[in-house]
């Protein structure tokens, strides 16, 4: 006898055990999920859309303007979606055989809208009017909406007052609430 006290798990033990290193990977993975969902932000993206679209590729890599799809945001308070037709401007003759804009056909040819998932949400007692920011003021988008151009799909944004009004004191710009926002 050498003195050491033999251990081994016995039959019944090994269940236990399993149980055990299950739990501590379950609770791994949730601890990895959430580490990477909340600490590591350049890797978000928004809900999935009806239609998938790029606006890393679209932005980015084939550099189109802000305005060629959002046409309203120098003439309207809203930027607006663009119009399925928008689409076909190009997508009649590039990939137009590609499984989304096959999806984004039907929408067109069932003259449907496209049911956007609306990402950018300003609360329903403010008024905001992207003229002035854009068209008087000449921000560029990614002021509000960040960098879409390193995007595919674009991640839900609710516009708090602070962000606004951080903005307007740094930009000299009213921040007389009846005047500027709440009307």
């Amino acid at each position: 006898m050498t003195g050491h006290a033999e251990t081994s798990v016995t039959t019944s033990d090994k269940p236990a055990v399993w149980r055990g290193r299950v739990w501590l990977m379950v609770v791994a993975v949730i601890f990895a999920a959430m580490f990477f969902l909340y600490y590591y932000e350049d890797i978000r993206i928004g809900p999935p859309q009806p239609v998938s679209f790029s606006h890393r590729v679209h932005a980015g890599v084939k550099e189109i303007n802000c305005r060629f799809c959002h046409s309203n945001v120098e003439r309207s308070a809203h930027a607006g979606l663009p119009e399925v037709e928008k689409c076909f401007f190009c997508h009649k003759y590039i990939i137009p055989k590609y499984p989304e804009m096959q999806k984004e056909e039907r929408f067109f040819n069932t003259n449907t809208p496209v049911p956007w998932v609306r990402i950018f949400w300003v609360p329903d007692f403010v008024f905001f009017n992207h003229i002035p920011h854009i068209k008087w003021a000449g921000f560029d988008c990614s002021r509000c909406h960040g960098d879409v151009k390193t995007m595919d799909r674009l991640e839900y944004t609710k516009f708090q007052m602070n962000f606004c009004i951080t903005c307007h004191r740094e930009n000299r710009a009213q921040v007389d609430c009846w005047l500027a926002c709440h009307r």
